[in-house]
């Protein structure tokens, strides 16, 4: 389901294999781990907003180029992590319509528990000890919005697998 855009030969730039894809970048390196190298786009042909994520091979494997877009076709896409970073931060806000996202059979709870668990609602800097990030429908939109917590919230770690989930947060979009 992720959008897969073949690179213009002039941007290839010493790669034979080079794609650019809907999927976020932290969810194609763990999709395509020992495949192909992925890398940020922060271009504006196609816009890194639309297609953060490239995916490129020095030489061109046909198997290994099948691989990866089928993984990448099968793959779901969320909105890019550093949009909704950068959109909270200046904005207070983030909209999105999951229709352009996410399978449209899916009912409402489990698109509100994919984005839950895909974006970066609970990283700083978004999650402080005084504001926290609150997911939740605004008519047919998703929104993720910062609000003032009514208390400092000092998290005190009670569980092994709450370790593990602080310890691995990408600190980075």
């Amino acid at each position: 389901m992720a959008k897969i855009i073949r690179a213009h030969p002039q941007l290839k730039a010493g790669y034979e294999y080079h794609v650019f894809t809907s999927l976020d970048f932290w969810d194609a390196r763990r999709i395509l781990s020992g495949l192909a190298t992925v890398q940020r786009n922060f271009g504006h042909e196609p816009r890194g907003d639309l297609f953060p994520t490239q995916v490129v091979m020095r030489t061109n494997q046909p198997a290994v180029a099948r691989v990866i877009e089928t993984r990448l076709q099968k793959a779901v896409p969320s909105p890019p992590r550093h949009v909704v970073v950068e959109r909270v931060l200046t904005q207070g806000f983030y909209e999105f319509d999951p229709c352009q996202y996410y399978p449209s059979h899916w009912p409402r709870a489990r698109m509100i528990h994919f984005s839950s668990c895909r974006l970066p609602i609970h990283f700083p800097p978004l999650a402080t000890p005084h504001r926290k990030t609150t997911l939740g429908w605004k008519g047919d939109l998703i929104r993720i919005e910062r609000v003032q917590r009514g208390e400092k919230f000092d998290p005190v770690i009670t569980s092994y697998k709450e370790e593990m989930r602080r310890r691995f947060a990408p600190l980075c979009f």
